[in-house]
């Protein structure tokens, strides 16, 4: 049997103390259910300040108003509010303006309550549009309208969360590639661009407030990202995250782990099981039974702890305590890495001379601005 809508739900028992009290400003004065809705009459008290308009103090009683507004659902049913209150007149002879109060708990521009607005947006992350705007009574564009404003608010403060350092990733989606911006420095998503496009890039960037605070960014061997920060950031510095950096690094460490399984036994091969994660791993978190494994494999193939002894290398020098101090002691020692390889092993590193020759300063950057 499916749910019939038009079904009476059972009258309550009702006692002015039950009504729902919006704030101490307000009196409830009436508390009645009328078809499925619960409704509060209620007046709000507070005796008028200065005039909005002059700022003079006294006004005079100016009729009654009513304001009817939408509440958060209680009981199973929905609550409608009538608030009554007081217009006023200023007494200044110079002004003589009419004027209402703003009343407390009210959502600006709307006519629910504030509580309300703040239920709908929570309600909304696992509901339908539909279903909570059954359940209050309200319009269901109201309810979309809330939730919009709601994450359009929340978009904001994000946005004006700008740090020292960024970072631009570019990601997969299913419509294509787009440009993900993050606060490195709060750990906080910032923006996600609807294409991988460097004027929208360009125009975000330069769109960031506080944009003059950032100063480097992790832009990764891209240039159409190198293009935006250089445009819309000339003061921030750009460079190349390590995991970047690591990443190539990797590559030709595993070009070279297959050169050197085809000229080892299948049992040897065997003996290597698991031998990508120790590659892959930082040499701080090996453990001494893992370092005495990699060792055994590097005294079968020296080719292929040639390759590892490159990576391991280049990778220490981002935990150097020199990297800040003297960043060009970094720049000798990436050359003098990459020289210290021979041929055979070199070639399976052919992407590195062809990234650092495009990206050295850049890649240096992590280690401080390089002149």
């Amino acid at each position: 049997m499916g749910f019939d809508d038009s079904r009476s739900i059972a009258p309550l028992r009702l006692h002015l103390a039950d009504a729902p009290l919006l704030s101490p400003h307000y009196k409830v004065h009436s508390f009645s259910e009328e078809e499925g809705t619960l409704r509060v009459g209620m007046e709000y008290q507070v005796a008028p300040g200065a005039c909005p308009h002059c700022g003079g103090k006294g006004a005079k009683s100016w009729g009654r108003r009513e304001q009817v507004l939408a509440d958060v659902p209680r009981r199973g049913r929905a609550v409608q509010l009538t608030i009554t209150f007081k217009r006023y007149r200023c007494s200044s002879p110079s002004c003589r303006k009419t004027f209402s109060q703003a009343l407390p708990a009210v959502a600006e521009h709307r006519a629910m309550t504030q509580r309300l607005c703040r239920w709908v947006c929570e309600q909304a992350l696992d509901r339908t549009f539909v279903s909570i705007a059954a359940e209050a009574r309200i319009d269901e564009k109201t309810v979309r309208s809330v939730f919009a404003d709601h994450l359009a608010k929340m978009q904001q403060q994000v946005r004006t969360l700008a740090s020292p350092c960024l970072a631009i990733v570019p990601v997969a989606a299913l419509n294509g590639e787009r440009y993900v911006i993050v606060n490195t420095t709060h750990g906080m998503l910032i923006d996600v661009l609807e294409h991988r496009q460097e004027v929208g890039l360009t125009q975000t960037l330069k769109a960031l407030k506080g944009s003059e605070k950032v100063g480097s960014v992790s832009i990764g061997f891209d240039p159409i990202a190198l293009a935006a920060v250089q445009e819309a950031l000339p003061q921030a510095i750009p460079f190349i995250d390590p995991g970047e950096v690591q990443a190539v690094l990797m590559q030709g460490l595993l070009t070279a782990r297959a050169a050197a399984r085809t000229t080892l036994t299948p049992y040897s091969c065997r003996k290597m099981s698991g031998d990508v994660k120790l590659l892959e791993a930082s040499e701080q978190s090996l453990t001494a039974d893992q370092r005495r494994r990699l060792e055994g494999w590097f005294h079968q193939s020296p080719a292929l702890g040639e390759a590892y002894e490159f990576k391991r290398a280049v990778m220490g020098l981002y935990g150097s305590s020199q990297r800040f101090n003297e960043p060009h002691l970094a720049v000798k020692a990436f050359e003098s890495a990459w020289s210290s390889l021979g041929p055979d092993t070199a070639r399976h590193f052919s992407a590195f001379p062809r990234l650092w020759a495009q990206w050295g300063r850049y890649i240096a950057n992590a280690f401080g601005p390089i002149e």
